[in-house]
């Protein structure tokens, strides 16, 4: 796990490791690490807080910490620099622009990143249709629902949202209750932090 900086304070990220033997085990190969992301813990935290989180949900996780604010590209994915450009874009505001073509190509690059072991099938289900909700757009659990084929399981959506591992990446703030009402949020901050974070993309707020 590493904790890393944002505008908004600490965020968590977690993931699994296995090395990349394609690269070759002579001299001048580098064997970097592949992963799957396991977990996103959003900023409104402590530091120390943060981490027992993380510890708790991930019982036997080790902590990579950075020199100088550099984590060395041999013991983290090669897509880490990548998620921590993300997460530090996104509390800046620096996606608000960011269009539907743009989000589509963003989920497809992530969704096979992800540690999808850990949920459900119908699960799954949910935050694939949740995956590529763009930047200032919402839609309702009723919608999902629909979107998947199961239009009269909204509430099971609203529990298959709730359970998101990746917030932010799985933008489940970006679902609401009917017609719009703002509804529970599990990350910390709870709904408070979801209408921030609406607020910061430009989206209505109902």
């Amino acid at each position: 796990m590493a904790v890393v900086p944002t505008a908004w304070g600490g965020c968590g990220i977690v993931w699994k490791n296995h090395v990349d033997e394609g690269m070759g085990s002579g001299a001048g190969f580098a064997r970097r690490p592949i992963g799957v992301l396991c977990r996103i813990c959003t900023p409104g935290l402590s530091e120390g807080k943060l981490r027992e989180c993380l510890m708790k949900q991930h019982p036997g996780c080790s902590e990579v910490l950075p020199t100088a604010g550099i984590f060395h590209p041999d013991i983290v994915p090669d897509w880490f620099g990548e998620l921590v450009r993300f997460l530090q874009s996104y509390y800046s505001a620096g996606l608000r622009h960011q269009t539907l073509p743009e989000y589509a190509d963003h989920w497809a690059a992530w969704r096979s990143r992800l540690d999808w072991s850990q949920v459900t099938p119908f699960q799954r289900e949910v935050l694939e249709a949740v995956g590529p909700i763009p930047c200032s757009r919402t839609l309702t659990y009723g919608q999902i629902a629909a979107k998947i084929g199961k239009p009269n399981a909204a509430r099971a959506v609203g529990a298959a949202v709730g359970a998101n591992p990746w917030p932010v990446l799985v933008p489940c703030h970006r679902v609401m209750g009917a017609a719009g009402k703002l509804t529970g949020f599990s990350a910390p901050g709870g709904v408070g932090a979801k209408k921030r974070m609406l607020e910061l993309e430009g989206g209505t707020i109902f």
